[in-house]
């Protein structure tokens, strides 16, 4: 600034002839000294108020930068939670698929292994029975040769001989499961 307020109040002119009023000339300074004081003041409390009201906008820009940021982030985290979700979820999908398939497979083999525990105890029940047919034939025999007037014979019970015994040997086919979808 070029002027100060102590400037102008203290400022001394030449002297002419018939000049002006020297009194009134040194209240004009004066007058003049005081609003340049005030306007001073002013500019300075301005000029404070700008540059605080520039960090205020500076600490503000700062947190929306920060708020935006943390917004990106949460975006981003929450893409990665759902990806990360998807995955699991496809995950435990083929791993429940390939339990219930081993489930399966375990299932039709015990039922393979039954069938053949059953055809086994089929052979066997008609082995026993035949021994059975066996030993009431020869009991019968030998009751009509001891005693052919109590033991008259009878017709067989069971007839063995005319017995279908393909069926047995035929294998059973597991029961078939849907294929899964997808």
């Amino acid at each position: 600034m070029k002027y100060t307020p102590l400037d102008i109040q203290r400022r001394e002119f030449e002297k002419v002839f018939r000049g002006l009023e020297e009194s009134e000339v040194r209240t004009f300074l004066h007058e003049i000294a005081g609003e340049w004081e005030e306007l001073l003041a002013e500019n300075q409390k301005l000029k404070e108020e700008i540059l605080d009201s520039r960090e205020r906008l500076r600490q503000y820009q700062d947190q929306d930068r920060i708020f935006r940021e943390t917004l990106l982030q949460a975006q981003r985290t929450r893409e990665d939670v759902l990806d990360g979700a998807g995955r699991e979820k496809e995950l435990i999908v083929r791993e429940a698929q390939y339990k219930a398939e081993e489930i399966i497979r375990e299932a039709q083999q015990h039922v393979v292994e039954l069938e053949v525990q059953l055809r086994s105890l089929k052979m066997e029940r008609l082995k026993f029975l035949r021994e059975v047919e066996a030993l009431m034939d020869r009991t019968r025999r030998h009751l009509q040769e001891e005693a052919p007037d109590i033991y008259m014979a009878a017709p067989p019970t069971l007839n063995l001989e005319n017995l279908d015994l393909t069926s047995l040997d035929e294998p059973v086919q597991p029961p078939r499961r849907p294929r899964p979808l997808g």
